[in-house]
C-alpha cells in the first residue's frame, strides 16, 4: 500500500482519528506520519534504558501516614539505597549486590521468567554440541546420585547414555552395541 499523502513510499503507518464522529484510517510512510504533527510518537527515539525498565516495573512507592516506619537496606560501603538503584538503574559500587540480594531476587524472577540465572543465548553454530556437553553433565551427576542410592543397573544405563552421547560430540556415529 503506497502512503496516502505523499503517494510515493510504501506505507508503514496507520493512523486512525475520530472526526466529527466518524472514524477515519490513513495509511502513511514513516517519513509522512513524523511530519504530522498530530503524532505525538517520536520515531528515532532512544531504546529504553534500564532504570526507566525498573521504574515501570517497580514505581515509586506512596509514602504512607503510618507511625510504622520502614527500614530501608542501605549498602554499608557506598550508602546507596535501593529506591536510588531503581531511579537510576545502576548500582554505587560492587558491595551493593550483596546489600540488596533480598530484593533482587524479585526483579530477576521478573526479568528471567522466575529464575534467578541467566545462562545466556547461545550461538547457533554452538548450540548442539553445547546442549549435548550439558546433557552429558546432567547425566553424570544422575548416575553419581544412582551409585550413591547403589542403584548399579540405572547407573549403568546412564554410563551407557554418557557413551553414546560422547561418541556423537566426537563425530562418530553409535553402532547400536
Amino acid at each position: 500500500m503506497i502512503c496516502d499523502q505523499c503517494g510515493e513510499r510504501p506505507a508503514s503507518v496507520i493512523v486512525k482519528q475520530k472526526v466529527q464522529g466518524q472514524m477515519t484510517e490513513r495509511h502513511l510512510c514513516h517519513v509522512c506520519a513524523a511530519e504530522n504533527h498530530n503524532l505525538n510518537f517520536v520515531f528515532e527515539q532512544d531504546p529504553m534504558a534500564i532504570h526507566q525498565l525498573l521504574s515501570n516495573w517497580f514505581p515509586k512507592q506512596q509514602t504512607s501516614v503510618s507511625p510504622v516506619k520502614k527500614e530501608v537496606a542501605v549498602c554499608p560501603s557506598c550508602g546507596f539505597t535501593f529506591t536510588k538503584f531503581l531511579e537510576l538503574g545502576k548500582f554505587g559500587c560492587a558491595t551493593c549486590y550483596e546489600a540488596f540480594e533480598p530484593q533482587l531476587e524479585n526483579i530477576f524472577k521478573r526479568l528471567h521468567n522466575g529464575n534467578f540465572e541467566h545462562a545466556g543465548k547461545i550461538p547457533a553454530s554452538y548450540g548442539s554440541t553445547l546442549k549435548i556437553r550439558k546433557e552429558i553433565e546432567e547425566l553424570r551427576k544422575l548416575m553419581q546420585v544412582s551409585i550413591q542410592n547403589e542403584n548399579f543397573e540405572e547407573a549403568a544405563k546412564f554410563r551407557d547414555e554418557i557413551k553414546v552421547l560422547n561418541l556423537q560430540l566426537e563425530g562418530g556415529v553409535p553402532d547400536g552395541n
